[in-house]
């Protein structure tokens, strides 16, 4: 990884970054690996040295299979990017999650990388591990005051703020609202200011588009948009479709169509859609924020005001609001976002890429896994993870061609003829 980013004369910005954590789940097998004149079994257990340690001193012996690879990444403010560790796990929980992160750190530092945040999803064992993190701050929506903690191992070093992944936030907001409506299939009932907030709102808004108008006014809406499936809702293109400016200026249009008697059911849901537009737009912005006075970052803290003023709502019921764990991960996002920001300018006169803050570099780790190198194997061992990693780290580039990670001049690892521009 230094190796790397001396060789495309990366510059001090893009030595600090994010820490992505994932994991992925493979297949429980047993493989032979041949080192020399010996072979290696594959396909256990094989975490920290702690948790082996702590099993011992609590009896536990035995072997288990692994079911999920822990991924981790590092991803530069500047878009260099390189997949620092994997490790074999039974869904890591969050004490093993804990001494991997330390030690993460720990390494990117001797070799000269500093971790200013560390992005994932909202799993249960991440939230918990968060906890471990944040020892007093208690995870409530309401009164979580800072997403950051001190670097342990250089205290000059800027503290490490815990950022909640944007792409899941944005799907778990999605599938709050396709749970929403007033039939005994529904287990939401979201109402703001009085007025109900329901799916079916944003499938009358797409059928009365398409059944109306020659020329639909949102061109990019279909139907796997709102007839879900596991499949589809785990796709983050179509969470941001149905909650940007887009989906917006349709609910708006659709609005005006209804007589004046039904306009008003609409506003709670239009009001909802003018917040995640926001949220959309900000954090697929790939214009550099160069300080932290930037309007952008000031729109945060009205964000933040918004989710909250609609959970201390009088006369709301849990079943009335999005769910906590969502709430808890909107604030992070939005704190830790802010916090990062405000650390990075008062020591830097860089700049920061909100399209950058996410996991979809690590995700795209995972689509390579399953399809690229194994064969669209959707369920890869250990050794064949093993192997495509080493033919993604060559193969791939250090700044993504495709994704929101980078420039579209980025060079494979392996190209050593010009060095990689650094972005601005």
């Amino acid at each position: 990884m230094l190796s790397e980013a001396k060789k495309r004369s990366l510059n001090r910005d893009g030595y600090e970054g994010g820490l992505l954590v994932d994991e992925m789940t493979i297949q429980e097998d047993i493989q032979l690996k041949k080192r020399g004149n010996e072979f290696e079994i594959i396909g256990f257990v094989e975490c920290c040295d702690e948790s082996v340690y702590m099993n011992k001193l609590m009896g536990k012996s035995d072997l288990k299979m692994a079911t999920h690879v822990l991924q981790l990444l590092f991803l530069g403010i500047t878009g260099f990017r390189f997949p620092v560790g994997h490790f074999a796990t039974l869904q890591t929980s969050p004490a093993e999650l804990y001494s991997i992160f330390r030690e993460a750190v720990k390494m990117l530092g001797v070799f000269g990388f500093t971790v200013l945040y560390v992005s994932m999803d909202g799993a249960q064992n991440n939230r918990l591990f968060m906890k471990m993190l944040l020892p007093g701050n208690e995870l409530n929506s309401i009164k979580m005051k800072t997403m950051k903690i001190r670097n342990i191992y250089d205290q000059n070093k800027p503290d490490i703020c815990i950022i909640m992944d944007y792409s899941h936030l944005m799907k778990n907001i999605r599938n709050n609202i396709s749970k929403s409506g007033n039939t005994n299939k529904h287990t939401k009932h979201l109402m703001y200011k009085g007025k109900d907030i329901f799916w079916e709102h944003w499938c009358k808004a797409y059928l009365w588009d398409t059944s109306n108008n020659a020329l639909k006014i949102y061109q990019k809406l279909t139907n796997d948009h709102f007839f879900l499936n596991p499949q589809l809702k785990m796709r983050n293109a179509l969470a941001e479709d149905v909650l940007n400016s887009d989906m917006l200026h349709l609910m708006r249009k659709y609005q005006e169509s209804l007589p004046d008697q039904e306009k008003n059911s609409l506003n709670s849901s239009i009001e909802l859609l003018e917040i995640t537009s926001i949220l959309v737009k900000k954090f697929r912005d790939q214009r550099p924020i160069h300080e932290y006075a930037d309007q952008r970052l000031s729109e945060n803290k009205l964000l933040l005001s918004w989710f909250r003023t609609w959970e201390n709502a009088d006369g709301l019921c849990e079943k009335n609001l999005i769910s906590q764990q969502t709430r808890e991960d909107t604030v992070s996002l939005l704190i830790g976002f802010d916090e990062m920001c405000k650390d990075r300018f008062s020591r830097s006169c860089g700049s920061i890429i909100a399209s950058y803050i996410n996991s979809d570099s690590i995700e795209n780790i995972f689509s390579q896994q399953r399809g690229l190198h194994n064969g669209a194997n959707t369920n890869p061992n250990l050794l064949t993870y093993n192997h495509a990693i080493n033919n993604i780290i060559l193969g791939q580039t250090t700044v993504s061609r495709k994704c929101n990670t980078g420039e579209s001049g980025a060079q494979v690892y392996s190209d050593q003829r010009q060095p990689l521009k650094s972005i601005q």
